[in-house]
């Protein structure tokens, strides 16, 4: 058992199976793409409601034209920490950390760091990549800065051009982070056909 342990730590750091690793980016970004349709779509009805109930206030005065609408029951609030957790996960699966039994060698940990699926991705598919990163980051930061406000917006009302600049917004990250989940479902099924174990 000793001997074991010994050639695990004086080992390689294994490359990591690529299938596997993209199955799981691709389900990452299925989850996420959902939960920003989700989003995308309380934010619409929101402005349904909105466009609704300006019409009617016009009708019965002007001077109530620029108040905020909130839509009774629509309470569909971003949690806190999802975006994060999504983040870590995704880094994760990018970046190998060394074997248990080789963590004790800063050369193997540097080693299992070059030998992970962001250096493969880097060497097969830099565009998809590029792209799957751009998505990311760019929800990321959209729903870092606007959480509060959209989760505010949905809960107590908003006025209509900041929640056409949110819709807008929303509407553009989520189509980023759908064409980053296509063009990965394409290179899996392209490369990877079902019932194939290559790593």
């Amino acid at each position: 058992m000793l001997q074991k342990v010994s050639d695990s730590a004086n080992g390689t750091p294994a490359w990591p199976n690529m299938h596997e690793a993209l199955m799981e980016l691709h389900e990452i970004l299925h989850d996420w793409c959902q939960a920003a349709k989700n989003t995308s779509e309380a934010l619409q009805r929101l402005e349904t409601h909105h466009l609704t109930s300006r019409a009617t206030r016009l009708i019965s005065g002007p001077n109530n034209a620029g108040t905020p609408v909130r839509v009774p029951l629509l309470k569909i609030p971003l949690k806190p920490g999802y975006v994060e957790a999504a983040r870590r996960d995704i880094e994760g699966i990018m970046r190998s950390a060394a074997p248990l039994a080789q963590r004790w060698s800063s050369a193997k940990r540097r080693q299992a760091a070059r030998r992970s699926l962001l250096g493969l991705m880097r060497l097969y598919c830099a565009d998809l990549l590029d792209e799957f990163e751009n998505a990311v980051d760019a929800r990321t930061s959209w729903i870092v800065s606007h959480r509060d406000e959209i989760n505010k917006a949905l809960q107590e009302g908003i006025l209509l051009p900041s929640l056409e600049y949110l819709i807008r917004e929303s509407s553009n990250t989520a189509a980023q982070l759908e064409s980053a989940r296509e063009h990965l479902n394409r290179l899996i099924r392209e490369h990877y056909p079902m019932g194939s174990t290559s790593g």
